[in-house]
């Protein structure tokens, strides 16, 4: 929504539903490569920790095996053609990064079966927080000298900026206080958030503060507030040609709807066109009222 009102009203502002803080959108296909890796490496990983919670280890052929499969029908779901050395490689990248996110500070105990109460979540487990229902359910809840670690994954590093990030890391602090299995009082939880920034998994913790809470919750109802502002704009302009274009233009890659986007032969120069017809546009209706008047 922030990074690009129109591309958000186009996904979500126009359906009949009301606008949710954290709601999943529809399942687009993917439009890159690199989305079909990211979205295979999440799912093998899922996959493997699901088998890990019932004491059954993957060796290291039998990842290669599930996870080249689970690439080759995502890749064909998506009507992709990927040359085969081209694949390969990123099949080895791929392996690779889910290899070392299993070595990381914070998964290595499980993995090595360390003695841990642990717990997995799929991120479209939501709650519901004063009538909004949003999505910021952890990767995993692992139990250790008297508090839970909730371990958020980034398998890809965010565009938000940091103290957003922040913010909507502590989301899951209140998703798990809304969660019925889970302590119902911030001081039974830790925070970590593992990413990957492009070579190495970095991993970092969370202060889990009430003033930090008070402030993320202050965020959905901001966020809530602000997607149900956009939406009747959407409906009020269906051509939606007066909505606000992406912030930057890094936005538009890999936009899924970037061909029917008038910015699709540059940014700027889309923005300059909109301010032009905005200021056309006034202009007239001065016209028009001072006529009447």
């Amino acid at each position: 929504m922030n990074a690009c009102p129109r591309a958000w009203a186009l996904t979500y502002g126009r359906t009949s539903r009301p606008p949710q803080s954290k709601a999943v959108g529809r399942h687009q296909q993917p439009r890159t490569f690199d989305e079909v890796l990211t979205r295979t490496m999440r799912a093998a990983w899922r996959r493997k920790i699901e088998d890990l919670y019932q004491h059954k280890l993957w060796s290291a052929a039998y990842t290669e095996r599930v996870f080249t499969a689970m690439l080759n029908d995502a890749l064909s779901a998506a009507g992709m053609d990927v040359p085969a050395l081209y694949r390969h490689q990123k099949i080895r990248q791929g392996l690779k990064q889910i290899r070392l996110l299993e070595q990381s500070t914070g998964l290595r105990p499980l993995v090595d079966g360390q003695p841990r109460r642990w717990a997995y979540f799929d991120r479209l487990d939501s709650e519901e927080v004063d009538g909004v229902e949003f999505y910021a359910a952890p990767e995993l809840a692992v139990y250790h000298q008297h508090r839970w670690t909730l371990i958020r994954i980034q398998f890809r590093s965010p565009r938000t900026a940091l103290m957003g990030q922040q913010l909507e890391h502590l989301l899951t602090v209140l998703w798990a206080l809304k969660n019925e299995g889970l302590p119902d009082h911030i001081s039974a939880f830790r925070l970590k958030v593992i990413q990957w920034n492009g070579t190495k998994w970095q991993e970092h913790n969370l202060n889990v503060t009430p003033k930090l809470m008070e402030q993320a919750i202050g965020l959905v109802k901001h966020d809530v507030q602000e997607m149900t502002w956009l939406s009747r704009w959407a409906k009020a302009d269906p051509s939606l040609n007066t909505l606000p274009l992406a912030v930057h233009h890094k936005h538009c890659r890999g936009c899924h709807h970037r061909k029917q986007c008038p910015a699709i032969g540059g940014l700027v120069q889309a923005k300059l066109r909109q301010q032009h017809e905005l200021l056309r546009h006034s202009q007239s209706e001065a016209t028009k009222s001072l006529k009447t008047a």
